[in-house]
């Protein structure tokens, strides 16, 4: 299993959704991570977060660097999930990419 170090690649995805599509939207991509995402080299975690007013998914999404990232963005099957993502219509997706700069914990 990936570490998570100093390097590790931080993407957030935003999603917007008509009412009602929260949950579908999260489904269909949940079937890709189940299906191939979560094996691509260098994969350590995908967190989904649904907005209280059913009209936001985030998907905070951890690789161990850049490069596994981008491996996974040339993978065969990115055609599939980005179909996937289409065929729920959001209204809106934005991506961010981050690094890790500070980790706190209890």
């Amino acid at each position: 299993m990936p570490q998570i170090t100093p390097d590790v690649f931080i993407q957030i995805v935003r999603f917007r959704v008509a009412d009602g599509q929260a949950e579908p939207l999260m489904q269909a991509i949940l079937a890709h991570l189940d299906d191939w995402v979560r094996r691509c080299d260098g994969f350590v975690s995908s967190n989904f977060h649904l907005s209280e007013d059913g009209l936001h998914v985030i998907n905070y999404a951890q690789w161990q660097d850049k490069a596994a990232f981008d491996r996974f963005r040339r993978h065969p099957r990115q055609s599939e999930l980005q179909s996937a993502i289409a065929d729920q219509a959001p209204e809106r997706a934005e991506a961010n990419s981050f690094s890790l700069a500070k980790s706190v914990t209890a």
